[in-house]
């Protein structure tokens, strides 16, 4: 299935980050959080390059010990806290076709924030792709506590609307639909979309990851602490092959 397609990860890691500076380098079991989402592109045989997209001279140096993967620094412009996706990706991807005169079929972003993930979920998401003939496919993790049927919107009087759906008056945690949210873990891109200016497209497709593992996003510190006791948690029982491409299974 994968031969008659390349494709490029996009490992994006601007050294800024107002929730917690210097995010990136942030370290768990003893392994900054680029460096989590660059081991795991490693592992995946399917990537035919790996780019980390990254405008900090310290991100770029810790990347490039392992193998020149960040070669060239994000412009400025490209490294704001309101910059969107999207021209990041691009940039990645022009600069990889004009490097390597080839034209990437599909591009695979690996985001750092989200450090749990296995190559086989790479897979999974090229497969998905492929098969499907998708625009996009995303990653994604059930939710239960945060189900759109009990999110609320707060108006100026301090009276209570539905956000997006009633509630019914009773209604169980257990009957309620499975909802899903993306964890940010693994994206696969077409080409088309990512240069006609899109992220989803028209036929966005989605695969769901074990909550228990795969749905820490790092965005504060608080996420951090449960990010390494979940680390901890796992060396401890000798299970760390369940968020580590590297580990060994028992």
């Amino acid at each position: 299935m994968f031969k008659d397609y390349r494709v490029l990860a996009i490992i994006p890691a601007r050294g800024g980050s107002k929730g917690l500076p210097e995010k990136n380098l942030r370290k768990i079991g003893g392994r900054t959080l680029v460096e989590w989402a660059l081991f795991t592109a490693q592992g995946c045989p399917f990537l035919d390059r790996i780019i980390v997209s990254s405008d900090s001279k310290s991100i770029i140096n810790k990347v490039n010990k392992h193998g020149l993967f960040a070669p060239f620094v994000r412009p400025s412009e490209l490294a704001r806290d309101e910059t969107p996706s999207l021209p990041v990706f691009q940039h990645a991807l022009n600069w990889a076709e004009t490097e390597d005169h080839c034209r990437y079929d599909y591009i695979v972003v690996l985001e750092p924030p989200c450090p749990f993930r296995l190559a086989e979920h790479i897979k999974k998401g090229l497969e998905i792709g492929i098969s499907s003939k998708a625009t996009s496919v995303m990653s994604l993790v059930e939710v239960s506590d945060c189900h759109p049927v009990r999110i609320k919107r707060l108006l100026p009087d301090n009276s209570i609307k539905p956000f997006c759906m009633e509630e019914p008056e009773g209604l169980r945690r257990q009957e309620q639909e499975p909802a899903y949210i993306r964890n940010s873990a693994v994206y696969v891109f077409s080409r088309k979309i990512i240069v006609n200016n899109r992220l989803w497209g028209n036929k966005p497709y989605g695969f769901i990851m074990e909550k228990s593992f795969y749905a820490i996003n790092i965005d504060v510190i608080t996420d951090l602490y449960a990010a390494t006791g979940l680390y901890k948690h796992l060396k401890r029982n000798g299970k760390l092959h369940y968020i580590d491409t590297k580990a060994t299974a028992d």
